[in-house]
């Protein structure tokens, strides 16, 4: 017990620092993507944005803390002083287990509620304080679907002004038309978001009528498309229950894949600690990092592998479910080769 508590404390030492050092490079790559539409006020935004990446952070800080960890204690001899004082290799994985499965839990927990909830609480937030930053919206020189029902071209956003210039607008719908304007306001009010466009043109298309008028000022409503903007789809902001729901309405492959994908990715942490167990025992004299480098293949194997299913079942040519435990399937079966060279060659070296 005293071994196990030993290598247990070292274990979440290494995972929660590892954990943080994660947290920390995802923290600045999501500031990178969304900081045009929060500032530091709203910094409770990016704690909540912590949570759902916690699927992505907590597989990689357990293998690393694992690798790490058991090459510590190999390069400096303890793993071989335990084994002189009898102590046997499953009471040194015990630990190893334990976290494993305490994660699978807490990955599980996440993936399937906790996550989703976050995401919805997210777009809810940035929606309520989309109208204070509209203009962080809005894009020069390019055609622009951020905003509901109409395809938007600026071709200049004075940001200290609050003025458009340049305004090409084209609206969807029963009655499509083609506005342009020299410039441009969006203002907040009570009703919604308003865009004020200035001395321009509007050309109008209601079936069999076709009509083109000249305006000094014209105002309409617009309406933000904050779930595109921020790369939120509906099925990753679904819990379970209300995912299998929607895929009872329309079972699109990519919501079952993702169905099944909450349950199989979590299954990964398990997988994770075997490959740590096997790989991370090393020899006291082998090359240092041989554990980080493991680390750092087996993730960007498992991403290979995940991108492959995904795409063969987006193409219809692989079943979702499959797809889904594709790559901890194909993890398996690598283990168990790995498994079954190391225990020939053990036996051909015993003979």
């Amino acid at each position: 017990m005293i071994i196990q508590r030993y290598i247990l404390r070292y274990l979440l030492t290494v995972f929660f620092s590892s954990s943080l050092v994660l947290y920390a490079v995802m923290f600045i790559v999501e500031w990178i993507r969304i900081g045009r539409f929060v500032s530091i006020s709203d910094i409770d935004v990016f704690f909540v944005i912590m949570i759902p990446m916690a699927v992505f952070v907590v597989p990689m800080a357990l293998l690393f803390s694992i690798l790490l960890v058991l090459e510590r204690l190999s390069t400096e001899s303890e793993i071989i002083a335990m084994k002189a004082c009898g102590i046997q290799n499953l009471t040194l994985s015990l630990p190893i287990i334990f976290l494993s499965t305490l994660c699978m839990i807490s990955h599980m927990a996440v993936s399937t509620y906790l996550g989703p909830m976050s995401m919805k609480k997210i777009e809810s937030q940035l929606i309520e304080k989309a109208p204070e930053k509209i203009y962080a919206f809005l894009k020069e020189r390019e055609f622009d679907d951020t905003f509901k029902g109409i395809t938007l071209y600026i071709e200049s956003v004075n940001h200290v002004e609050k003025r458009l210039n340049n305004v090409f607008i084209e609206t969807t719908g029963n009655e499509s038309s083609i506005i342009t304007a020299d410039t441009g306001t969006i203002d907040v009010t009570a009703s919604g978001i308003m865009m004020r466009l200035m001395n321009g043109s509007m050309f109008m298309n209601t079936g069999a009528v076709l009509r083109y008028i000249t305006f000094d000022e014209y105002l309409f409503t617009i309406e933000a498309s904050l779930g595109k903007e921020l790369s939120i789809r509906a099925y990753e902001s679904a819990t379970q229950p209300e995912l299998k729901e929607m895929m009872t309405l329309y079972p699109e492959p990519r919501w079952v894949k993702e169905y099944y994908n909450r349950v199989s990715f979590p299954v990964l942490n398990i997988i994770l600690g075997i490959i740590g167990i096997s790989f991370g025992i090393q020899r006291p004299r082998s090359p240092r990092y041989t554990g980080f480098i493991v680390g750092i293949s087996t993730i960007l194997g498992y991403y290979l592998v995940y991108i492959f299913a995904d795409r063969m079942v987006r193409a219809e040519l692989l079943a979702p479910f499959v797809g889904a435990w594709m790559p901890n399937i194909i993890f398996c079966i690598v283990l168990l080769g790995i498994y079954i060279w190391r225990k020939s060659h053990l036996s051909k070296g015993g003979t």
